[in-house]
């Protein structure tokens, strides 16, 4: 089974190659959100290469890239602010035809669809909020941002958890694209929870979840792409 799922992956990246996502708008989009998140890695990537005065991966959070100053040590941020600025908002637009190709995957059911919608709609708004949450830099807008990041995690946990709820409703889908969502919304709340006094641990579970965010799309796109036609 996991076999099959990197061997659709691998057939998206000839296709990419070979344009033949263009024959496809479900394709169309779900390429959007793949360029999309491979330039939110890159662009956070190299911000922290950027970052003044060194970035830990262990003891600085993400957020702390799109700060107009280091948040320790006071050091203009320019750099790594324009880079998780762009990133944010980019990866936030793309995520949108994502959601939107998700909304359509079943057409059968009335009650899977509707399921499923409702999930695609919280999909959309924390997909806007991850914008916001570039655009809005912790130590300048810190309640708006602190607002937006814990809005972004809510709606991404309650969307992908009602995603998999309706995958798991429809026999056409197997079920390992039900449980990897409800897995990981429930790995990442009982340690988030678990590691709540630790802030070392919070720092690496927040990009742990951002990062795992990024696979289960990915992990999605394979089962869109495998079954669209046109």
């Amino acid at each position: 089974m996991i076999k099959s799922i990197f061997s659709y992956l691998d057939k998206i990246v000839i296709a990419f190659l070979a344009l033949e996502f263009l024959k496809s708008w479900k394709r169309f989009f779900c390429a959007i959100t793949l360029l999309g998140g491979f330039q939110f890695i890159l662009l956070t990537v190299i911000a922290m290469l950027f970052y003044p005065d060194g970035y830990s991966f262990t003891h600085d959070y993400l957020s702390y890239l799109g700060t107009t100053i280091n948040m320790k040590t006071g050091s203009p941020n320019i750099i790594s602010r324009t880079l998780f600025l762009i990133a944010c908002v980019v990866v936030g637009a793309s995520l949108i035809p994502f959601w939107i190709v998700i909304s359509t995957l079943f057409s059968k059911s009335k009650l899977i669809k509707s399921i499923n919608i409702s999930g695609s709609i919280m999909g959309i708004l924390s997909s806007v909020c991850l914008m916001g949450i570039g655009i809005f830099a912790e130590d300048t807008h810190s309640i708006m941002h602190v607002s937006l990041a814990k809005m972004f995690f809510s709606f991404i946990m309650v969307a992908i958890l009602i995603h998999s709820l309706a995958l798991l409703l429809d026999a056409k889908y197997l079920n390992i694209y039900s449980f990897t969502g409800v897995a990981f919304c429930m790995i990442s709340i009982i340690l988030l929870y678990a590691f709540r006094t630790s802030i070392v641990l919070s720092i690496v579970m927040q990009k742990a979840m951002v990062y795992g965010y990024c696979v289960w799309v990915v992990l999605q796109i394979s089962k869109i792409w495998k079954n669209s036609v046109r």
